[in-house]
C-alpha cells in the first residue's frame, strides 16, 4: 500500500506490462476495500428526488415512497452521516450545515424481531452487502456505518443488543482524524407502548413506516428541547382500516406544495421506477399485473388512505390527466404509461381566480341547531362551468346569518339568483318557535330559501365536473383557495364502511363526517346549473302547503 501511494507518474511509464497490470489490480483491490469499509462516502442518491430530500432543512422531513424506491436508505444515510461526520461526496455540501457534532438519535422500526435484526442492522454493518448485483457491484451497497467509526473498528464493541443501542464515533468533517465524541442511536419499534418513548432528548428521530399518532407525539416532544428533526420514511398502507389519517393531516398536507404547505415540513415522493439500483425490467413486469390504484401506492408512493372517497378525483395540488386514457396518471418520461401518448395535461381544482359581478351565483345553506350554519356561493360562467367563490360559517341565529350573507354579497358584488337549503333540515322544526321550520325562520329573517333536491345524481355530476374537459383542457369546477373548509372536506368525504357482511348488498351511504360542504355542492349540481337559464331569470319559489305567499328569490 505504501509503495502504491508513493508511485510517481514516471514510475508507471517505466513499468513492464505485467508490473503495471499487477499495480492496477492492487489499486482496484484497495479501492474496493475502501468502499467496503467506508460505503457512505460513495453513496449517491437513488434518484433525482432523493437529492431534494437531502437538501431539506425542515424540522419534519418525510418520504412517501413506493416499495424499493430507496426511502429507507435515503433516511438511514442522512442519519448515519450526521451522527458520524462522514459525509457522502455527492451531498456533502447539503449535509454540512446540518451537522451538529455528536448527537443522540432514535430509529423506530416496524418490529424488533422481524425488522431490526433482519433488515435494518444489516444495512448498517460495513461488511454486509445489500443489492441487486453481486457483492461490490454497481447496484447495491455495503453497510452504511464506516468501520473507523466503530469502537476499535469492531461492531460488537459498539453494539448493545440488550439495550438496542449503537454507539459510534463522531469525526470532524474537516479533519477526519479528529474525534469529536460519540453519537448514539437507540432503536425502538412500533409495537412498543408509547410510554416507552417518553424519555430522553434526541437530535434526530427516524420512523420507518407509519407509526401510531401517540408515538409520533412522544417523538415530537423528545426533539423539541434540542431543536431536533423528525424523519418519516413510509409507503402508504393500502388497507383503509390502518389509522393513518393523522399523517395525511399532520405531515402530508403540510409538506407538499399547496395551500396548506408549512415552512418547517417537507414531503417528498420517491418512485420505484426511478431507483437506479433496482432491476427496472422486473419492476415493470410486476406493474403489468397491478391496477393503477395499486401502482400509485406501491410504485409512486402516493396516498391511498382515502381510497373510498366519494369524489376521488378532487385535488388541491397539481396532478396529471391523460386525455386519451381519460384518467389521472403518473407520467413516465413525459408520457401516459397506459397509452404511451404525449397527450397529457396538468390540472388542479384549487386556484386563484377573479369572479364576475355579472355572472349568476347560487347560494346554498345548511342550517343546523347544534353547530354553526354553513353556506357557500357557487358562480356559473357562460360555459356553464362552476366556480366555488366563497364559503361561510355562522354560529348564531337566522338574523346573524342574513347579516353576514348580505355583507359578503355586497362586498364582493355578487349577483345571486338562487338560494337553496338542505331540504331535510329546511323542513324540520327550528326549535326556536314551535311549529316553525328552518325555512320559515330564515324567511322571517329576510333570507328566502327554496328546498334543494337531495338526490344522489348531484354527486355523480360533481365527479364529471372534476374531470378536465376535452376541449378546454381544464376541470369544469374550481375552488378559490379562501374556501379552506370546503377544500378540507372534499378531500375527506368518504363512503361509510359496512358494519356487517350482510350489509354489502345495500346501497352505499356517505359517512356523516366532513360532509357539510360537499353536500351543499351536491345540491347546487342537482339544479343542473345553466348560465342562460340562471341569467335569464331565477325560479319562483312555491312555499310549502299551508302557506299562500310566494316569494321571488334573488
Amino acid at each position: 500500500m505504501a509503495d502504491l501511494a508513493s508511485l510517481a507518474e514516471t514510475d508507471f511509464s517505466k513499468m513492464t506490462d505485467k508490473a503495471l497490470t499487477e499495480a492496477m489490480s492492487e489499486i482496484i483491490k484497495v479501492q474496493e476495500e475502501d468502499r467496503r469499509e467506508n460505503q457512505i462516502i460513495y453513496y449517491k442518491p437513488s434518484q433525482p428526488k432523493a437529492y431534494e430530500f437531502h437538501k431539506s432543512n425542515a424540522r419534519v422531513v418525510a418520504i412517501g415512497g413506493g416499495n424499493g424506491s430507496g426511502k429507507t436508505q435515503s433516511s438511514l444515510v442522512e442519519i448515519i452521516a450526521l451522527a458520524t461526520g462522514v459525509f457522502p461526496h455527492s451531498i456533502a455540501k447539503d449535509l454540512r450545515p446540518k451537522f451538529r457534532g455528536p448527537v443522540q438519535c432514535r430509529i423506530v422500526v416496524e418490529s424488533i424481531t422481524n425488522t431490526l435484526e433482519t433488515v435494518i442492522i444489516p444495512f448498517l454493518q460495513w461488511w454486509r452487502w445489500a443489492g441487486v448485483d453481486e457483492a461490490g457491484g454497481d447496484r447495491g451497497h455495503w453497510g452504511w456505518v464506516p468501520r473507523n467509526c466503530l469502537k476499535s473498528g469492531n461492531w460488537d464493541k459498539s453494539w448493545s443488543a440488550k439495550n438496542r443501542l449503537l454507539t459510534i464515533l463522531c469525526r470532524d468533517p474537516d479533519d477526519p482524524n479528529r474525534i469529536l465524541g460519540e453519537s448514539t442511536i437507540v432503536f425502538n419499534s412500533h409495537d412498543q407502548d408509547p410510554s416507552d418513548f417518553a424519555s430522553g432528548d434526541f437530535h434526530h428521530v427516524m420512523m420507518d413506516e407509519p407509526p401510531r399518532l401517540a408515538i409520533w407525539r412522544e417523538n415530537e416532544a423528545r426533539t423539541m428541547r434540542v431543536k431536533g428533526r423528525l424523519y418519516l420514511a413510509m409507503t402508504w398502507p393500502d388497507d383503509p382500516a390502518i389509522p393513518v389519517d393523522w399523517i395525511f393531516d399532520e405531515v402530508y398536507e403540510k409538506g407538499v406544495p399547496g395551500p396548506n404547505k408549512k415552512d418547517d415540513v417537507d414531503w417528498f415522493e420517491l418512485w420505484t421506477t426511478e431507483n437506479m439500483n433496482l432491476n427496472q425490467e422486473a419492476v415493470h413486469k410486476q406493474m403489468e399485473s397491478w391496477s393503477e390504484e395499486m401502482k400509485r401506492v406501491r410504485i409512486y408512493g402516493q396516498p391511498i388512505r382515502f381510497s373510498n372517497r366519494i369524489h376521488p378525483m378532487f385535488t388541491d395540488v397539481p396532478m396529471y390527466w391523460s386525455i386519451d386514457a381519460k384518467q389521472s396518471i403518473n407520467p413516465v418520461d413525459g408520457k401516459c404509461p397506459i397509452t404511451n401518448s404525449l397527450n397529457i395535461i396538468k390540472y388542479c381544482h384549487v386556484d386563484e381566480f377573479d369572479h364576475s359581478g355579472a355572472w349568476p351565483v347560487i347560494f346554498a345553506l345548511d342550517p343546523h341547531p347544534r353547530k354553526p350554519h354553513m353556506f357557500t356561493w357557487v358562480q356559473c360562467d357562460p360555459s356553464d362551468d362552476l366556480w366555488v367563490i366563497h364559503e361561510g360559517e355562522v354560529d348564531g341565529d337566522c338574523t346573524d346569518v342574513r347579516k353576514y350573507v348580505e355583507d359578503i354579497e355586497e362586498q364582493m358584488g355578487l349577483y345571486v339568483v338562487d338560494r337553496i337549503m338542505d331540504p331535510n333540515m329546511g323542513r324540520s322544526p327550528s326549535g326556536q318557535v314551535r311549529g316553525i321550520t328552518w325555512q320559515d325562520e330564515f324567511a322571517s329573517a329576510g333570507l328566502h330559501m327554496r328546498l334543494a333536491d337531495d338526490g344522489d345524481v348531484g354527486r355523480s355530476r360533481i365527479n364529471e365536473y372534476l374531470k378536465p374537459d376535452s376541449r378546454t383542457l381544464k376541470p369544469r369546477i374550481v375552488w378559490n383557495p379562501r374556501c379552506h373548509k370546503s377544500i378540507f372536506q372534499m378531500k375527506r368525504y368518504v363512503w361509510d364502511n359496512f358494519k356487517r357482511q350482510d350489509e354489502r348488498g345495500l346501497k352505499q351511504k356517505a359517512r356523516e363526517l366532513n360532509d357539510d360542504f360537499p353536500t351543499l355542492l351536491k345540491y347546487v349540481l342537482n339544479t343542473d346549473p345553466n348560465f342562460r337559464l340562471l341569467h335569464g331569470g331565477a325560479p319562483t319559489i312555491h312555499r310549502n302547503v299551508g302557506y299562500k305567499a310566494r316569494v321571488r328569490v334573488g
